[in-house]
């Protein structure tokens, strides 16, 4: 036994990415066969294995991140008087004696933690950062021995799972349900029922929302070992496998709810449980998804600082926003960094409160965050709210350090995401969006001058739309005075332009259509559970839900208020499902791809799909709302399709001219009366 190549092993594990198993296997050879649990993440590995009477615990710790959950409590004495001894390069041994106490904290369930998804609807590599971070906290609080499947990164994925199963007895399956997945549930369901794991817990929004039907499909329900996550997962899930021999317990669980059994309530409930520590997500899928080319997700902060839009529903999430460890961040920048994979900085906020501090702080963290992947040479994507980049209610000083930060990272931006949603004042009140059309105006003039790479949501319909919202968001669309050319020189030349904004002067417009900066354009409003915006329907226009509940989307059934506004959104949902499949994987190769010409061919390929989605719009808008040919007149004249016997054709043809080669796109029809269901 060699305890000095064990911390060689895991120096080695801590300074370069490899499948967490792999490492395991090398550290029991180091152990010459002796059962080994690998803890902790890929910044602060240990190893916990006995020896007779004695534990032991060696691992790399790096001086200003926190320590994993089990070598705290063994330093803080929790199980009886440790020895430790420093190595070199951040490693340590500690030795203590095993006792009853330290036995049950060292006793953990196995796992198998799926992630369901569609690779065949959403092509291109993008790491399910939901699981590879829940797998790698239950292994950084020596929780469980975990075994963690992508469906996205696995060929015939039930398959897989059931070659799993057969192999190795599982104590807990964890399940993580995305929208659209129900019937990827179900089918998962009925596998794992014929192998009897003691317990299921499933998380994520779709089981949040709909729990009693999502625990239902398991057998474990049955004897009340069927758990619901209704917030964060890591510290319920945490809990239940420390809890797993102590049934007794699991009704305390804070975060989880047990369907039919007494005490659990029947839907989600918010609660404010504390936020992880943030953990170097699971390495075997981080290194899988920058082998395929693709996006590496990582999140560097919790909730939203607005949190208050109608149609997002929090109760899955928690309410507040919360910064992570900053120092965790920037280790594990430098660990993605030799990937070479472009980051994808999930945040729903990645600014959040402290990034309205007025005046700036001088270190701001998110500042300090998109510094590190400068250095690092990493290019990364981050989402944000339209006041995090120019806000005329806050000072000059405020507006010129924001604009400073953004002038000297822009280069090493792949992607800012803002949530501008609609061009009408009226719906985006009814949105609760908490700016107005010359606030979102003024920050993406600002942002495009600056030359951040923008792009935006927006959604076009919801039930309630008015003939006149709908002209204004077609016009708003078709604008090109909004988004600015980028302001020639360097930073100061930048900053100068922001003064003359912010004193009233004008900086010349691009000439772009701001259509051509939307994700997704003609696109509906989901009429989500526990959303504000389904309770406003309720109570005020209960006619238009058509009593219809879709669990897989966890979304209400509606009928749109003037009957010609449903008919082009269906239309229009037509188009955008048939579209879907080729466009999402052409946006991912524009964002990800290492291939310069690869990204531009598919740069070309969603600007022609923004432009017929656009022709589209507006061509069935004047067709079935001719009242607005007056208000759009300059619209059509520009985009009007020709007239045609049949709005197929207007289809087929853009599709054509879209994708330009292969097979013609089935369009599914039956998609004008009905949403998709998976």
């Amino acid at each position: 036994m060699s305890i000095s190549s064990v911390q060689e092993t895991l120096s080695a594990f801590s300074q370069s990415t490899r499948p967490w198993d792999e490492a395991q296997s090398a550290l029991r050879e180091s152990l010459d066969g002796r059962s080994v649990y690998l803890g902790g993440d890929g910044l602060r590995p240990y190893a916990c294995w006995t020896d007779g009477d004695t534990v032991h615990l060696d691992g790399v710790q790096p001086s200003l991140l926190p320590e994993p959950p089990l070598v705290r409590e063994v330093l803080a004495g929790d199980y009886g008087l440790p020895v430790r001894a420093e190595g070199e390069q951040g490693t340590y041994s500690v030795r203590l004696p095993l006792n009853p106490l330290l036995e049950r904290r060292l006793d953990i369930p196995r796992l198998l933690l799926v992630g369901l998804g569609d690779a065949e609807r959403y092509r291109g590599a993008r790491l399910a950062l939901g699981i590879a971070r829940l797998s790698q906290w239950l292994r950084y609080s020596h929780s469980a021995e975990v075994t963690v499947v992508d469906y996205n990164l696995v060929d015939a994925p039930l398959r897989h799972i059931e070659g799993l199963l057969d192999r190795t007895r599982y104590d807990v399956v964890g399940v993580s349900v995305n929208f659209g997945q129900w019937h990827m549930l179900e089918e998962l369901a009925q596998l794992v029922n014929k192998h009897q794991p003691r317990v299921v817990a499933l998380g994520n929004i779709l089981a949040a929302f709909s729990p009693e039907r999502a625990v239902s499909l398991f057998d474990a329900a049955q004897d009340g070992a069927a758990f619901v996550a209704t917030s964060l997962g890591e510290r319920p899930l945490e809990r239940l496998c420390r809890e797993y021999r102590n049934p007794g317990a699991w009704a305390g669980i804070d975060g989880l709810v047990r369907p039919g059994q007494e005490r659990a309530p029947l839907v989600g409930v918010p609660q404010r449980l504390e936020p992880p520590e943030l953990v170097y997500p699971d390495d075997a899928m981080v290194l899988e998804i920058a082998a395929r080319g693709g996006q590496i997700s990582l999140e560097t902060s919790f909730g939203c600082q607005f949190g208050a839009c109608t149609f997002c529903p929090r109760d899955h999430r928690g309410e507040g926003w919360e910064r992570g460890h900053d120092a965790t961040v920037v280790a594990t920048l430098k660990r993605l960094a030799p990937l070479n994979a472009v980051l994808s900085v999930v945040d729903e906020e990645f600014f959040g409160t402290e990034g309205l501090t007025d005046p700036p702080p001088e270190a701001l963290p998110a500042a300090n965050i998109l510094a590190a992947c400068r250095r690092l040479g990493i290019s990364y994507e981050i989402y944000t709210r339209l006041e995090q980049i120019f806000d005329r209610r806050r000072s000059r000083e405020w507006n010129l350090a924001r604009a400073r930060l953004l002038a000297d990272e822009a280069p090493y931006m792949r992607r800012i995401f803002v949530g501008v949603e609609s061009g009408s004042p009226s719906q985006l009140r009814r949105y609760g969006k908490g700016q107005t059309v010359a606030q979102t105006e003024d920050a993406l003039r600002i942002g495009s001058a600056l030359g951040i790479p923008m792009e935006f949501g927006f959604i076009t319909f919801d039930p309630l739309l008015t003939p006149d919202e709908l002209a204004q968001n077609i016009a708003f669309l078709a604008r090109r005075d909004v988004m600015s050319a980028p302001v020639a020189g360097g930073t100061g030349a930048r900053l100068a332009a922001v003064v003359d904004y912010l004193d009233r002067r004008q900086i010349a417009p691009s000439g772009v259509p701001l259509f051509q900066h939307v994700a997704y354009m003609a696109t509906e409003l989901e009429v989500l559970a526990h959303s504000r915006y389904a309770d406003h329907l309720r109570r005020r226009h209960a006619d238009l839900l058509d009593g219809e509940y879709d669990p897989s989307f966890a979304r209400y059934g509606v009928h749109y208020r003037d009957e010609r506004i449903g008919r082009l959104a269906g239309w229009c949902r037509v188009w955008t499902e048939g579209m879907f499949t080729p466009v999402y994987e052409a946006r991912m190769k524009a964002r990800a791809s290492e291939s310069p010409l690869a990204a531009v061919e598919a740069i070309e390929l969603v600007s022609r799909y923004r432009t017929a989605t656009f022709k589209l719009l507006a061509s069935m808008a004047a067709l079935l709302l001719p009242e607005l040919r007056k208000q759009l007149e300059h619209v059509f004249e520009e985009y009007e399709l020709p007239a045609c016997a049949d709005a197929r054709d207007w289809l087929e043809h853009l599709a054509r001219h879209v994708l330009q080669e292969g097979p013609p796109v089935p369009f599914d029809l039956a998609l004008r009366d009905q949403r998709r269901q998976h």
